[in-house]
């Protein structure tokens, strides 16, 4: 695990701020079509569901673009509020909870978008990983990095919250 950059402010609140690597790869990522900009709107948007932020205009309009083009936004989202689910935050519909399940059914396709999104929650203390989870994250990072760059826009949603919750005791 990286350094993590987590500023205290006066009034006792955390705010999150990416790593000097984390924003290369983001802005990076978000110059091929703004793919890393895309990739961030459906977290974003399970983020403004659960309380934590507000979505902008633009990453409203998005989210919605994204939804027409077959449920991409909502699918986008499904494993990343499940990740906030194990991590505490649990206020999935039950709609989310069959999308999860029917997205694991093809090669555990939901648990392994859960698994980048559990490690950005954990490295910012709002979470634990599993064995299984850390094993799976590590396995990812070594497919050419796909499970450090599926990690990124979340920590971009998650640099964007106002204050970050409590985190969770070790």
């Amino acid at each position: 695990m990286g350094k993590v950059n987590i500023e205290e402010q006066e009034d006792g609140s955390r705010t999150l701020r990416l790593s000097g690597a984390e924003g290369f790869w983001y802005v990076l990522s978000c110059v091929a079509f703004g793919a890393g900009y895309l990739t961030k709107v459906p977290r974003k948007k399970a983020l403004q569901e659960l309380g934590l932020c507000e979505m902008t205009r633009a990453e409203s309009i998005w989210y919605v673009v994204l939804c027409i083009s077959f449920g991409g936004g909502y699918f986008a989202k499904v494993p990343f509020k499940r990740a906030l689910a194990d991590s505490g935050f649990d206020r999935r519909t039950g709609a989310e909870n069959v999308w999860y399940v029917i997205m694991c059914i093809p090669f555990g396709a939901g648990y392994f978008g859960k698994v980048p999104a559990k490690r950005a929650l954990s490295e910012i203390g709002l979470c634990h990983q599993t064995s299984a989870e850390n094993f799976w994250y590590v396995l990812q990072c070594i497919a050419f990095g796909a499970g450090y760059f599926a990690k990124v826009p979340d920590k971009k949603a998650l640099s964007e919250l106002s204050r970050l919750p409590t985190p969770v005791q070790a």
